[in-house]
């Protein structure tokens, strides 16, 4: 198959190989991935994890740009397909309908996994009238942005799908309300983090990854990894630091991530207290170095699924400050490795940086339990253990029997 047809393109082939037909073959379909986004991360990982001696995967994507993740499944001969679909109601999304279903009945998947609302609907609608077998909804998030007539359509659209994965006991009480979905048909799998890539730095580096941002050693650097999306509550942010800075003198914050509020937030930290003690990153793929120059990691936003960079930020050994939205407070253990606080609260978030900066030994304490609960719960391989295992469960069901009964004879 060409990894990547140019746009218009109509024919492929797939070039299967016998050992292709003696895998579970699973095609995911995602609205966009055109940025280093959680959800783009999550799909990138988790193809990457799976057992290749398992499963053959392919990606579809309605809105497709360059990409660092994308280049990375493309060196595992991932099969990457740009069909773009527009507006589902003009034209030009039959032709693309017409397309994905060719490539379905040809192909012959075994499952179909759908992200975002695009691919829930259209998507899955184009899947099931193509006959494939399985049909998995991923649910990333509590559903509060989508319009009404996105629930009225998911309702509508429940039953086509076997399974519904969910990063969390949250998003699992949105999708149950707003969607109906039958409990029974709901998988909870939370989000993992690499633990080999994403660890504690050496002392050593962690003073270079501060020095090559221009912080210095006494700085108490506060960060947040997100992109510049009103949902994210940057303002939140900022205001809270301002808050923070007359008992804080030292101080400084470090803001990942790249949006359409970016130029917006920088214009206001250039005019007000903050002006000097912010540094923009903008959006990289390299976000490690930037972890390691932190002091305390934050996530303030209004609306979360299960958020891969509070996991990373844990994973580096960070105190969490987070807003209790999501699976924020699934992932972070309130007094133990971080606050949790009310959304939309700049007092809240003020004091929580000050109670950390007035007790060190506090700090270390809460960066130490955040490394210790991504080992124990939030691990990539685990995962992606558990993806293989539903997979297994809906297209080999005797294979998953026999290995857990082996399982309970060791």
């Amino acid at each position: 198959m060409d990894i990547l047809p140019a746009r218009g393109e109509s024919t492929w082939s797939s070039g299967e190989s016998a050992m292709d037909s003696d895998r579970i073959k699973i095609l995911f379909i995602i609205d966009y991935f055109h940025r280093t986004g959680g959800t783009e991360k999550h799909l990138a990982q988790l193809i990457a994890g799976l057992p290749a001696e398992l499963f053959h995967c392919s990606v579809v994507a309605f809105d497709l740009g360059k990409n660092p993740l994308l280049d990375g499944l493309r060196m595992r001969g991932v099969p990457i397909i740009n069909l773009p679909v527009g507006r589902e109601y003009v034209p030009n999304a039959a032709v693309q309908a017409w397309r994905l279903s060719t490539l379905m009945r040809s192909d012959k998947y075994d499952i179909v996994q759908t992200f975002h609302q695009k691919a829930d609907s259209y998507g899955a609608v184009i899947a099931w009238l193509s006959g494939v077998k399985h049909l998995v909804s991923s649910k990333r998030d509590t559903g509060q942005l989508r319009r009404p007539w996105h629930v009225f359509l998911n309702r509508r659209l429940r039953s086509m799908f076997e399974r519904v994965i969910v990063v969390g006991d949250a998003v699992a009480a949105a999708v149950m309300a707003n969607d109906r979905i039958d409990p029974v048909r709901i998988v909870k799998i939370y989000n993992g983090v690499d633990t080999v890539r994403f660890s504690p730095p050496a002392a050593a580096d962690a003073l270079e990854a501060r020095r090559s941002l221009g912080f210095a050693p006494q700085d108490f650097v506060i960060g947040m990894v997100a992109g510049f999306r009103p949902e994210k509550c940057y303002d939140v942010f900022f205001d809270g630091l301002s808050k923070a800075l007359g008992r804080i003198p030292s101080l400084k914050a470090l803001a990942v991530g790249a949006g359409p509020l970016l130029d917006h937030f920088r214009g206001v930290c250039t005019r007000g207290p903050l002006r000097d003690k912010v540094t923009f990153a903008g959006d990289t793929a390299d976000v490690e170095r930037y972890l390691w120059a932190m002091d305390v990691g934050c996530l303030v936003s209004g609306n979360e699924g299960f958020s891969n960079a509070v996991l990373e930020k844990m994973a580096v050994g960070l105190p969490m400050i987070v807003t209790a939205v999501g699976g924020n407070t699934e992932a972070v253990v309130h007094g133990e490795s971080g606050f949790v606080i009310l959304p939309f609260d700049a007092e809240a978030f003020c004091e929580a940086l000050v109670a950390i900066h007035a007790d060190p030994a506090k700090c270390a304490a809460m960066g130490h339990r955040s490394r210790q609960l991504v080992e124990e719960r939030f691990s990539l391989d685990w995962m992606c253990a558990q993806h293989a295992q539903l997979y297994l469960s809906l297209c080999d069901p005797a294979r998953v029997a026999n290995d857990r009964l082996r399982a309970r004879g060791q």
